[in-house]
């Protein structure tokens, strides 16, 4: 991975970009935020460091690929060494996707609807009950950002159709296929190009995926407080009716406790509803860092 390449993906939405947008990501790859940022930020030469599951995973690509051409006996090669990345999608101006290798008959490849796109996943042991028998449909028998991920490449490409082929704990390869779906392609499509528009194109950056990516001091001692407006009011009755759920609730209390922090920002330790009652204090422990406290 090179720092002209990352260089060249801030300009599209591509297909590792499009599960973020769609909110179907898992939380360690983040969410609109994260995409914007690696939009509109300078790269640099440590983006280009892709730690060792990412070096290794890079490193066995042609192996997985290749055992799909072998069980099939079908010829394999890099996508990139026909095509220059990334491939735009046809009729959008910031949308395209960079396949990882292609399954074809045989002689020179004229465009990508003769082949079959291959996407290759290096995936660790622990994760092994998220994917389902080899040979089946990828849809239900797949993780789905990674099926999100695919069906991106073909309606950008207009492959005929694609394969996921993974290698789970080091020695299990299996192979899923996977449909054109172009009414799916066509609403993700819509929905990234507005989105490029309106926050990449313009500078603005939509609210932040998860606390973590609001940069914020703490107050001096006796930070102000913050009187709650009727958004701030929603956020907050919001908040306590998802945390009085189950524990599957988790994850979007943590998006409404990230407004909440977003709110208070550097100036702020306390939130306060109308009627004078605390609704929820942001200050720093013993150890200095700052911790969130909600009301319910």
């Amino acid at each position: 991975m090179s720092v002209e390449w990352l260089e060249s993906r801030r300009k599209y939405v591509g297909s590792s970009d499009i599960a973020r947008l769609l909110g179907i990501a898992p939380d360690s790859w983040g969410g609109p935020h994260r995409v914007w940022l690696d939009k509109t930020r300078e790269v640099a030469d440590s983006d280009a460091d892709l730690g060792d599951l990412g070096y290794w995973g890079h490193q066995l690509e042609p192996l997985i690929a290749g055992r799909y051409g072998e069980e099939h006996g079908i010829a394999v090669s890099r996508f990139a060494d026909d095509y220059v990345t990334p491939w735009t999608a046809a009729g959008y101006e910031h949308l395209a996707a960079t396949p990882d290798f292609y399954a074809h008959s045989s002689g020179p490849l004229r465009h990508p609807s003769e082949v079959i796109l291959i996407e290759c996943k290096n995936v660790s042991g622990w994760m092994a009950d998220g994917w389902g028998p080899s040979g089946s449909e990828a849809d239900g028998n797949v993780p789905p950002h990674y099926l999100a991920q695919v069906r991106w490449q073909l309606g950008c490409t207009g492959a005929r159709g694609a394969v996921i082929a993974a290698l789970i704990g080091g020695n299990d390869w299996r192979w899923y296929s996977v449909e054109r779906d172009e009414g799916w392609f066509v609403g993700a499509a819509e929905k990234a190009e507005r989105w490029f528009a309106d926050h990449v194109l313009t500078g603005q950056a939509p609210p932040p995926d998860q606390r973590s990516d609001i940069v914020v001091g703490a107050p001096a001692e006796g930070g102000l407080i913050l009187v709650a407006d009727d958004e701030l009011e929603a956020v907050l009755d919001e908040r306590n009716a998802w945390k009085l759920q189950s524990s599957a609730s988790s994850k979007h209390v943590k998006r409404l406790d990230t407004l909440i922090v977003s709110a208070m920002g550097a100036d702020f330790d306390q939130i306060n509803r109308r009627d004078g009652t605390v609704a929820a204090t942001y200050r720093a422990g013993k150890g200095g860092s700052r911790r969130l406290t909600v009301k319910v």
